[in-house]
Parts: C-alpha cells; sequence; structure tokens
C-alpha cells in the first residue's frame, strides 16, 4: 500500500559554505523505495546528500491521510507551510515546518503562524505549499491525497530522525 512520506534532506549545493536543507515529498510502500526519486529531486550535489528525517503522513490536524488512485472529493486540502523566525542573540534564521489540513492557502498561513515558532520573534512566512497543488501530488506519481475526517489529532513527528546517506547505494 502506497503511502506520503516527507523527507527533509541535506547537503551541499554548488559553492555553499554550509549546508543545506529541503524538504521533499514522495509516495512509495517505504521510504527506502523513495531513495531513488529522492535523489531525483536533490537541487544540490549528489556526493554527501543525506536523509535528516523523514515522516510517514498518516494524520494531520484530524484527518487521516493516505493515498488512492482516484482524485479527492473534499473541499479540504493539505497545505505544508514552512515558517522563519529569529531569537535575540543568534545569527541564523530558525525554522519550523508543519502540515494543515484548511480550505485555502490563507487559512492554512494563519493556522501555521499561529502555531510554529512560539516565543521566537519576528516570524515570517518563508514558504508556502499547498501539497496537493504547488508540488502537483493530486497526481503524484499517479496516486492523489485523500483526506478522512478522524477522532484524533496526532502531531507532527518524524518517523525517523539522524544522518543517513543516501548518495549512492
Amino acid at each position: 500500500m502506497n503511502k506520503l512520506f516527507m523527507a527533509v534532506l541535506g547537503g551541499n549545493c554548488g559553492n555553499s559554505n554550509i549546508e543545506v536543507h529541503d524538504v521533499r515529498f514522495v509516495i512509495g510502500t517505504s521510504i527506502d523505495e523513495c531513495i531513488p526519486e529522492l535523489r531525483r529531486q536533490w537541487f544540490g550535489d549528489a556526493k554527501g546528500l543525506h536523509l535528516d528525517s523523514y515522516t510517514e503522513i498518516s494524520h494531520a490536524q484530524g484527518f487521516d491521510v493516505t493515498v488512492s488512485d482516484k482524485p479527492s472529493q473534499s473541499s479540504e486540502r493539505l497545505y505544508f507551510v514552512n515558517v522563519g523566525g529569529y531569537r535575540a542573540g543568534k545569527c541564523l534564521e530558525f525554522h519550523d515546518i508543519g502540515l494543515f489540513v484548511a480550505s485555502n492557502e490563507a487559512t492554512a498561513k494563519k493556522h501555521a503562524l499561529e502555531s510554529l515558532l512560539a516565543g521566537h520573534e519576528q516570524t515570517h512566512r518563508d514558504d508556502v505549499y499547498a501539497v496537493d497543488d504547488c508540488l502537483e501530488l493530486h497526481e503524484l506519481a499517479g496516486q492523489y491525497i485523500q483526506l478522512t475526517p478522524c477522532s484524533e489529532s496526532l502531531p507532527l513527528t518524524p518517523t525517523w530522525y539522524g544522518y543517513r546517506p543516501i548518495d549512492r547505494d
């Protein structure tokens, strides 16, 4: 059975001085099956590409998330939101990410800004993705994202995190 995965990739990019990261979405039966697709999607140098974490997306904000060969009939959409912010005395911008179910992008952004990076100063939206539109997950690999209301709302936590090189077989 196919599943939706969110993967955080890290590596270098051209002339970068520090490691860069990206969040990618893939569909497969396991994260191992998705590694070739993650390599293909990586924009940076192939050498040193690694997986920092991955999450099997099965819930989001009181909805079960599944993958189907049929288009969704729901007006609700799954949005990936990346919020950036700053802390006094720190040089780098901090980021937090989340998945939000909403009927439109503005509502997803509002929910993200209310819940991500609590306690940071000067938060701002860096990237907002309507996952089924911006990353074309409405028909990713011939599959569609389905949202079904459920009775529980589980937090977004990684299925695995650490350092796993994926730059070679």
